[in-house]
């Protein structure tokens, strides 16, 4: 399929067949036997608009709508019945229209066609229920019947946009990885020594208050080696290494080391896991981060104590693995953000925002899927899906 005409080729054929009209319609006066030509080219002309993948609205010198292509009606939610002989205000944010009211009457002064990306600057169109959204436009004149109208080209870039949004985030990361890979050599080797020292020191005083001093050292140096982990790990570089894995055995190892933790914040921990799972095919560290990251979450979550539960369910060709809370929620307008890199709901220092980025990043290496379901005051609940190792027959895996 050939791909759609650039916004200038359809600006330059649509001018071309006025200007045949204009001509026809003149000889038409003359000659009556070119008024079946004249019909061809009008025809051929609705044609074009028609079935133009771009928005093309013709206003008057009023700046009222006379022409409202499928297109339009698409892009703007809006019939091109009752988009007719409405003022054209009616379909940019209000900010907009000031401005691109003085543009159109400017551009009518100079009696010179655009024919250019981005005409009318950077502007928003705004939808029948109140959405905005980026376009680019050209804009182009002609007269008939000594009547002056203009043609308005509009393009939907809402996906080019988010693609160079996603480009930028991407050169963001990779400048982030290099810095991480640098300040990890860097910053490893004296948090490790004052780790150690601070940890000797904790052994050998009997003073309470200097062992409460040590231990605050302690617990910021654990959370710098965190942070400085959770960098390498979103920027590793290093290959996966994937074995046949039973989850049971990640969900265990994790039960062990969170125990102590839990019953000093007041949760209770409850875990389901079904019998008989089959392996996933995964690398059982990057697994048990995954796992870890969730949990922390979920005890971070549940300030005033609650439940914790872990679930691990076998379904036909994959595994899924639930890590559920009591705690706060989480608000609905932030749940598609939760894997975006540097986005968190806690307070100023108390998150990198890339803990959740992390786990996302692992799963997909996995050709897992992740899932949220969360309600304020409520609770949330991680869904996480594996493929099952294609070692194990269908029978192993009800």
């Amino acid at each position: 399929m050939a791909p759609p005409p650039s916004k200038a080729q359809l600006v330059k054929e649509i001018e071309t067949l006025r200007r045949e009209l204009a001509e026809l319609r003149f000889q038409a006066g003359v000659h009556q036997r070119t008024s079946k030509g004249l019909q061809a080219i009008e025809l051929q002309l609705a044609g074009i608009v028609q079935s133009a993948m771009d928005a093309i609205i013709t206003i008057n010198d009023e700046q009222r709508v006379v022409q409202f292509n499928a297109a339009a009606e698409t892009m703007f939610g809006c019939s091109a019945q009752d988009a007719m002989g409405k003022l054209i205000d009616r379909f940019l944010p209000e900010r907009f229209r000031v401005g691109h009211r003085q543009h159109v009457k400017s551009f009518g002064e100079t009696q010179v066609t655009v024919r250019r990306m981005g005409a009318l600057g950077a502007v928003s169109g705004l939808r029948s229920n109140g959405e905005e959204f980026p376009i680019e436009a050209s804009i182009s004149q002609f007269k008939k019947d000594k009547q002056r109208f203009f043609t308005v080209i509009l393009r939907d870039i809402t996906e080019r946009k988010g693609l160079e949004s996603q480009l930028r985030q991407t050169e963001r990361l990779a400048e982030l990885g290099t810095l991480a890979a640098g300040m990890a050599h860097e910053i490893g080797t004296p948090m490790n020594v004052i780790l150690g020292r601070a940890e000797y020191l904790i052994r050998k005083t009997s003073d309470e208050s200097i062992k409460k001093g040590l231990t605050t050292i302690v617990t910021q140096v654990e959370r710098i080696t965190k942070i400085m982990n959770q960098l390498l790990s979103f920027a590793r570089q290093t290959p996966i290494e994937r074995r046949p894995l039973a989850m049971s055995l990640v969900v265990q190892d994790i039960a062990d080391v969170i125990q102590d933790r839990l019953e000093k914040r007041g949760i209770r921990f409850e875990m389901d896991l079904e019998p008989d799972c089959p392996d996933v095919w995964a690398d059982r560290d990057r697994m048990g981060q995954v796992l870890l990251n969730l949990i922390i979450n979920a005890i971070q979550a549940m300030s005033g104590g609650g439940i914790l539960s872990l679930s691990l369910r076998c379904r036909n060709d994959h595994v899924r693995l639930s890590v559920a809370d009591t705690g706060c929620g989480i608000p609905s307008d932030h749940v598609p953000k939760l894997f975006t890199p540097f986005f968190s709901t806690k307070e100023v220092g108390e998150g990198t925002g890339l803990g959740l980025t992390v786990v996302h990043g692992i799963i997909e290496e996995h050709q897992g899927f992740i899932a949220v379901d969360s309600e304020p005051g409520q609770g949330t609940t991680f869904h996480i899906d594996l493929p099952v190792h294609r070692s194990h027959t269908p029978s192993t895996a009800s």
